[in-house]
């Protein structure tokens, strides 16, 4: 009998559609990181009343987030919850700066949010190839 976290994994990385999710999830994220000013390390947790999320040097504000940045963050409100809760419980993880902590916070919830469009790609190609099947019969 396989494996069937090798069975998940295979359907997950295998589907064509999921890859190109994720690649354009992928670099839709990083240009829209790129493009929010650097932080200052001393001042972050908040700005008008919305509390910031320190990501690659800079700082996201849901709240105030627009255009490419706040589509993506809408599509990503599942993973981005996800992480948020995970993230609650591990606050007992020593304190380390704020640079070192902005680059683990964007490196996780790459890797968080990106299998959630794998995960989407894969049931979507499922359900075309299943439509498809039922059409031709």
């Amino acid at each position: 009998m396989p494996n069937p976290i090798s069975q998940f994994a295979k359907f997950v990385v295998g589907s064509r559609v999921a890859q190109c999710l994720f690649l354009v999830h992928f670099i839709l994220v990083v240009y829209a990181i790129h493009l929010l000013p650097p932080a200052n390390p001393d001042y972050w947790g908040s700005g008008g009343g919305c509390h910031g999320v320190p990501l690659a040097d800079r700082v996201l504000f849901y709240c105030e987030s627009t255009g490419l940045l706040g589509v993506i963050a809408t599509l990503d409100i599942v993973a981005i919850a996800l992480f948020g809760f995970c993230a609650t419980l591990l606050f007992w993880l020593p304190s380390v700066g704020f640079h070192a902590l902005s680059w683990i916070v964007a490196a996780v919830l790459l890797i968080v949010t990106s299998f959630q469009w794998l995960l989407v790609g894969a049931c979507v190609e499922r359900l075309l190839r299943r439509f498809v099947r039922t059409a031709d019969v």
